[in-house]
């Protein structure tokens, strides 16, 4: 038998040198993108709502930060808030920085592993690159980055119940882990689910090992029922629906961007691949049938869409490519490469700080009263928040804080909408900080407010004199 007929390369030297050539890169990459751990604004309220349940907060029924928002709302995300927040007290930024190199690092590794387990070294790491740098745009120092982690061991621990039949019972406590961290917690109970009927389709065990291989994604849910905050969970992932209309991030994505590119070459590779085999298993149309409603459903789900696709498609590219167990040298160098990222995060300048764009106006708001109440933006007030704890800032981008109708008002104040002077006045702002082009700043300098300071991005108003 000839060496291409054992599936080995045509160019063997360029097979072997591929993989660790391009996880260099990809930890040339993770560098690179370790610099900007505090790039959404979204870090600042996190930190700040982990200060309050460090202090003061109960997170069976946490309190409010501004008379402006009135829900009664409920947290899905404490645990990492409080994490973040006694980070930061006990190290600083550098604690942060090193906390978000390691979610990336275990991140692109678990990934890589999960892929390895059906494809080979060049298959893994390509598909690797690919779901980072889809991930790029989603892979910042928030608790949702644990979702993405989270789902990746789902997958994982299926993938091996579907290979010998038993019940992956480590996702029972995991389901309880991922519940105080984020609300896609329920996306993990119904993957779960999803994933145990495959198996029993296509193993078609005994009653017994159904009844288990079911119970697991039945004791997840019930896990996460029993942490501190209890069934009340349940009634926040009913409001995730109602806020798309004002956190992009929740509507459904464009497929046709180069945003989205990775994750639509994913889903046509797997369709192509599947289309031209014979044998598909109800397994891989369930994960097709997955990755695409992640796909579809919103632009925050785009990165569990591909772990889901890539999972997919390593195995049928693997056919084409034959496929070596994991090898020692293999893991020292992922580890090798893992501790480098590790060693090098912390020694990083920062970049794309949004608090680098309110540090300008800080003397001034520090003069202002204990409580003034500040109008801003979304992102400005979510780094207010945490920069000047002493001051009011009604709208800060938290939106589980906020009832529908809040919402809806302090959009439409946003956009210049009918009713908004009306809102504006009940606000009654002792300043506002927004952005310079925005069309509320325009509108109340139209009306008599002052500029007290401008930088290039953003202007501090005073109100007109009462």
């Amino acid at each position: 038998m000839t060496d291409r007929a054992r599936g080995e390369p045509r160019f063997p030297l360029i097979a072997r040198a591929y993989p660790p050539a391009v996880a260099v890169l990809l930890a040339v990459l993770v560098i690179a993108l370790v610099r900007r751990p505090l790039r959404a604004f979204d870090t600042y309220f996190h930190l700040r709502f982990g200060e309050e349940f460090r202090h003061d907060w109960s997170i069976a029924h946490p309190g409010q930060l501004s008379s402006a928002s009135t829900n009664d709302w409920v947290p899905t995300q404490w645990l990492p808030q409080v994490v973040l927040s006694q980070l930061d007290d006990s190290f600083g930024t550098t604690g942060l920085v090193l906390a978000f190199a390691v979610l990336v690092v275990a991140f692109a590794t678990a990934t890589y592993l999960l892929l390895r387990r059906h494809a080979g070294p060049s298959v893994a790491i390509t598909l690797t690159v690919v779901v980072v740098l889809g991930c790029l745009p989603s892979l910042s120092l928030r608790p949702q980055l644990l979702s993405y982690l989270f789902l990746v061991a789902v997958l994982a621990a299926w993938d091996r119940a579907r290979a010998t039949g038993r019940p992956p019972w480590a996702l029972v406590p995991l389901g309880w882990l991922w519940a105080t961290c984020h609300g896609m917690w329920i996306i993990g109970v119904a993957a779960s689910a999803l994933l145990a009927v495959l198996v029993l389709v296509e193993r078609r065990p005994r009653r017994a090992q159904a009844l288990a291989l079911l119970a697991v994604p039945a004791g997840m849910l019930l896990a996460a029922l029993v942490t501190p905050v209890g069934p009340r969970l349940l009634t926040a992932v009913l409001l995730v629906n109602s806020r798309a209309d004002y956190f992009a991030e929740w509507a459904a994505p464009e497929l046709l961007t180069v945003r989205a590119a990775p994750v639509t070459v994913l889903a046509a590779a797997a369709v192509l691949l599947l289309v031209r085999r014979h044998d598909v298993r109800p397994y891989d149309l369930g994960l097709l049938a997955m990755g695409g409603a992640f796909a579809l459903y919103s632009g925050r789900t785009l990165p569990l869409a591909l772990v889901t696709l890539a999972a997919l498609v390593a195995p049928e590219l693997a056919r084409r490519g034959g496929h070596r167990p994991v090898r020692r040298p293999e893991l020292l160098v992922a580890l090798g490469l893992a501790v480098a990222v590790l060693a090098v995060a912390p020694t990083q300048d920062l970049v794309d700080d949004p608090a680098d764009r309110v540090r300008p106006f800080a003397e001034r708001l520090d003069a202002l009263p204990p409580g003034t109440r500040v109008l801003t933006d979304w992102p400005v007030g979510g780094v207010l928040l945490w920069l000047e704890p002493r001051l009011d800032v009604p709208l800060h981008g938290y939106g589980d804080v906020y009832t529908d109708a809040e919402l809806e008002r302090y959009a439409d104040l946003d956009h210049l909408e009918p009713g908004w002077d009306r809102t504006l006045a009940e606000l009654d702002p002792g300043v506002a900080l927004l952005p310079d082009d925005s069309p509320l700043a325009y509108a109340l300098e139209h009306d008599g407010w002052t500029v007290a300071q401008h930088t290039l991005e953003l202007v501090l108003l005073a109100p007109p004199a009462r």
